[in-house]
């Protein structure tokens, strides 16, 4: 035990001390997340924090097995120590060199899969899985290298995915490894607890940093190299315990990444877009748009995430019968919760209801997606853009933005035929308490001489041709 607290405490120090140097790097030589229409952040944050997670936890795991200590002496699997090394630096070097230059999905895909195969090669792998029908495990077979390939790339995409507000995508991987870790210390697996508690230090003195209002971003180093790193301790630890429910057990304590990364999969097929496409629907996305601050979204999905450890935790100790009501709990408190919390969706009726009268109809998710883009925009310039892309597509002749009852931009976009729309409608958004950053540009739309928008809500009115 003193190991693993040894472990943790060096790599929390490492971390400490080496965020603050990767910070001064960043702003010295530029390396910026730039904010977006995509983006949550209003002004330039310095990214590539994820290499120190990185050094500090290769630091501490090396010292820990140089020092000859009780661990170390049960490490004696070769091969496991080479995967996580190996493996580890390759999908850090593919995440550097995207926080840097900037790497597409298809070279990230191929680094991923390849490392995966080194995995599965260096006996990290998932051979069977738990038979859901009765005792025993079902043998993969040939089936083995797939399935193992694709629980890499999954977890490593889904923490990636997740990584979207101010310590997020840390604070869930640092509850998510302290599951596994006590499931490594639960079944004597030295190996995965020492490396668990390496790495829940190095993301605990990250954080320290990284927590809203973030001073650095771990980037896709962080991110990429903190999925690659929970697929390996999750299948460390899913060999043990109830047979009917192992294969859950790390799936749980990853959960909130997971559930996200299929939603996403879901909604991009659905909208015909490429899977690995950016988008500004994700969970925390939802949250925010629910009104929820920043921080406040974030500590939800913690306390989302405590929840579904501790449901892991749970099914390790408990008997198949048991196992089996916890699964059923957690269902149903996940589908209340994206139910009515998450994934309702905002009133477009008013939007919708004018084409009605018409006999004509205006896609919801089309309208769904526009308020999402209006949500993030962060200038006047974006939204009279979005404005009046909306209006061309729906054959809206007129609309205008307006400050409560003060119209302020007016947008006239004829159409051929000339359709009039009945009646008139508001979106409201959402644009938070507080003013755009001053640096940001909010020119308005040319021979306008209304003020910028900041802060307060705005609406759009969709208004009769004949008005």
């Amino acid at each position: 035990m003193l190991s693993f607290a040894a472990a943790f405490l060096m790599s929390l120090v490492v971390a400490a001390i080496a965020t603050p140097i990767v910070l001064r790097v960043a702003l010295r030589h530029g390396f910026y997340d730039a904010p977006g229409e995509r983006k949550i952040h209003t002004r330039p944050i310095p990214r590539l924090g994820g290499l120190a997670i990185v050094l500090a936890f290769f630091a501490s795991v090396s010292a820990v097995l140089i020092a000859g200590t009780g661990a170390s002496q049960a490490l004696n699997t070769t091969s496991h120590i080479l995967g996580l090394y190996i493996g580890g630096l390759l999908i850090a070097a593919i995440g550097i060199y995207d926080d840097l230059k900037g790497a597409n999905a298809v070279q990230k895909l191929i680094v991923q899969v390849g490392v995966a195969v080194l995995m599965f090669a260096l006996d990290h792998r998932i051979q069977n899985i738990s038979n859901p029908f009765g005792g025993g495990y079902i043998e993969l077979g040939v089936f083995a290298l797939p399935v193992t390939i694709l629980w890499f790339v999954g977890v490593i995409n889904a923490v990636n995915l997740i990584d979207g507000l101010d310590g997020l995508a840390g604070g869930i991987g640092l509850i998510s490894v302290s599951v596994l870790f006590a499931l490594g210390v639960m079944d004597n697996n030295t190996l995965a607890a020492l490396f668990c508690a390496a790495l829940a230090g190095s993301l605990a003195g990250f954080l320290f940093f990284n927590f809203n209002p973030a001073r650095i971003f771990m980037g896709d180093t962080g991110s990429l190299f903190l999925g690659f790193v929970l697929a390996t301790f999750s299948i460390s630890t899913s060999s043990k315990g109830s047979t009917t429910v192992a294969l859950v057990i790390p799936m749980l304590a990853l959960g909130l990444p997971i559930i996200d990364t299929f939603l996403a999969i879901g909604r991009r097929v659905r909208k015909q877009r490429p899977i690995f496409s950016a988008d500004q629907d994700h969970i925390h996305h939802k949250l925010l748009r629910a009104g929820l601050s920043h921080r406040q979204a974030v500590i939800t999905l913690y306390v989302v995430a405590v929840f579904l450890a501790a449901a892991a935790l749970l099914l390790r100790v408990t008997s198949d019968l048991a196992s089996g009501l916890i699964l059923l709990v957690v269902a149903l408190v996940l589908f209340l919760l994206f139910r009515f919390l998450v994934y309702r969706n905002p009133d477009v009726r008013g939007v919708t209801d004018p084409f009605a009268e018409n006999g004509r109809g205006l896609d919801r998710n089309a309208v769904m997606e526009i308020c999402a883009r209006l949500d993030a925009a962060t200038s006047t310039t974006t939204v009279a853009a979005i404005v009046d892309e909306l209006a061309d597509k729906s054959g809206i002749v007129a609309a205008t933005i307006a400050r409560g009852p003060d119209p302020l931009y007016l947008f006239t976009r004829m159409v051929s035929p000339k359709e009039a729309v009945r009646g008139m409608t508001t979106y409201q958004i959402p644009l938070g308490d507080e003013p755009l950053d001053a640096d940001l540009p909010t020119p308005a739309p040319e021979g306008s001489d209304a003020p910028p928008i900041r802060g307060a809500a705005v609406a759009i009115q969709f208004i009769d041709a004949g008005l």
